[in-house]
């Protein structure tokens, strides 16, 4: 099957396990962060069978989780970014100390993150005023689960690894076979064929845990027995000097990630001055558009893998038209396919609950997430395609900006001020995606990426 819309190529470097190509990348990473981040949409699912609350509280919980996991993708992403410019440039000892820094790092900066949020889980929850017994619940969930997130920070930095060799398919099994773990374990824990779990959300929680553990087993498998000549054995103390250039490169985006994530909790907030039913509707909804979320993230993650290598190389015009032809296929699919989730909301929606006051106020959100969606995919595409060159900072900045001065101040001021409620919080969503991604496409256009140096 060949993509005839594409360029094939500005969409391929030539790496010494073969040919990469987008297509290569795209598939893989799209069905590893689908796969990834389906555990929350499983404990939702299932959960609904149980308690309409339980819902509510896992959904709260799993914004955090789900923003903190981000995080640690974004991380990766970033070391990623460093590993394929050393390919890129046919330096592969200085990639290997890169991979082996990247995992290191991630495994104590994703430890050092959760064990404060999990010490502190009751404050995170508060903010988002939540009714007692919901609140309790959310507390429960996230402790459990956030003070384990580093098996989730390992597995980030390691499938990130995975992919900049060239090896996205390994990636891909390591989560695939996550969730088939945590689907069983959810079956065991909600409807208690044997007694021997706990129930609801603490079950779920333990749950999750498992899951990621024996998944990040089968991850270190692979990284030591598929072929990538990594060497770690030969790896000390001095081979982390390397930090400073993974972290001037993943912390910015980072930071933009954890800004995006505040900001989203804030959000959940004003939605719950509405009441529990706009809350939940936004939990149902958020998880349903995730899928066209995640598909222009990972076009973008793939890109600036093979941005990478093309500005290690040197090839910056290649990699101009790369951003073009991903660009196209990224605007092309969210519309599609926010389009086809708004035409199929009703029955989508049925899938999660049965409450005619949730779907009802749906409706009209799905109609408004369709110009969110395109605005998101310029930003996938433009902030990955600047941070694979490197241009990692005037990103951050604009995110950070806008996060705040535009999607929490127009939540507020048109859903709570104005009345407009959960679509004037969506409104609020889209004019951010559409503010950032606009920027960021008039930066990726004025060529500066070409003169930062990883």
């Amino acid at each position: 099957m060949k993509w005839k819309w594409i360029d094939a190529d500005c969409t391929s470097v030539t790496t010494a396990e073969g040919t990469l190509t987008l297509k290569g990348l795209f598939i893989p990473l799209f069905i590893e962060q689908l796969l990834m981040n389906m555990t929350g949409t499983v404990n939702t699912l299932m959960l609904g069978h149980y308690a309409d609350d339980a819902v509510a509280a896992v959904g709260a919980a799993n914004q955090v989780i789900g923003f903190l996991y981000t995080f640690y993708a974004v991380f990766s992403g970033g070391a990623s970014v460093v590993i394929s410019h050393r390919l890129g440039a046919g330096d592969e000892k200085r990639a290997s100390d890169a991979a082996f820094t990247s995992i290191v790092c991630g495994g104590a900066i994703s430890l050092i993150l959760g064990t404060i949020l999990a010490f502190f889980a009751g404050a995170v929850m508060r903010p988002m005023q939540l009714e007692t017994s919901v609140y309790e619940m959310a507390v429960v969930y996230f402790r459990i689960c956030i003070g384990f997130s580093v098996l989730q920070g390992i597995i980030s930095a390691i499938s990130a690894v995975l992919r900049s060799y060239g090896k996205p398919k390994l990636a891909v099994t390591v989560s695939l076979f996550m969730n088939i773990v945590n689907a069983v374990l959810n079956y065991v824990v909600i409807f208690q064929p044997v007694k021997i779990v706990p129930e609801g959300v603490e079950g779920i929680a333990m749950a999750n845990v498992a899951s990621h553990g024996t998944a990040l087993l089968l991850g270190v498998w692979f990284l030591f027995h598929c072929g990538l000549h990594l060497d770690f054995a030969s790896k000390n103390l001095k081979t982390l000097s390397c930090v400073g250039g993974i972290l001037k490169i993943g912390l910015p985006g980072g930071i933009s990630s954890l800004s995006y994530s505040f900001s989203q909790i804030v959000s959940t907030s004003i939605l719950a001055v509405l009441g529990t039913a706009a809350l939940t509707a936004k939990i149902y909804v958020s998880s349903i558009v995730f899928y066209v979320y995640v598909t222009g993230m990972s076009l973008g993650l793939s890109t600036a893998i093979l941005m990478g290598w093309m500005t290690g190389a040197k090839e910056y015009e290649k990699a101009y038209r790369l951003n073009q032809q991903v660009l196209k296929i990224a605007v092309s699919l969210n519309i599609v396919l926010s389009v086809l989730i708004f035409l199929c909301h009703r029955p989508l929606m049925h899938l999660f609950t049965q409450s005619e006051e949730i779907i009802g106020m749906t409706g009209v959100i799905f109609f408004i997430d369709i110009f969110v969606e395109i605005g998101r995919a310029f930003n996938h595409v433009e902030d990955n395609s600047l941070r694979g060159a490197g241009d990692v900072f005037f990103p951050m900045v604009i995110a950070v900006i806008s996060c705040w001065g535009v999607s929490i101040l127009f939540a507020y001021l048109l859903g709570i001020r104005l009345r407009m409620g959960l679509a004037g919080c969506w409104i609020a969503f889209m004019l951010d995606e559409m503010f950032r991604g606009s920027i960021f496409f008039i930066r990726f256009r004025s060529r500066k990426w070409t003169k930062k140096r990883i």
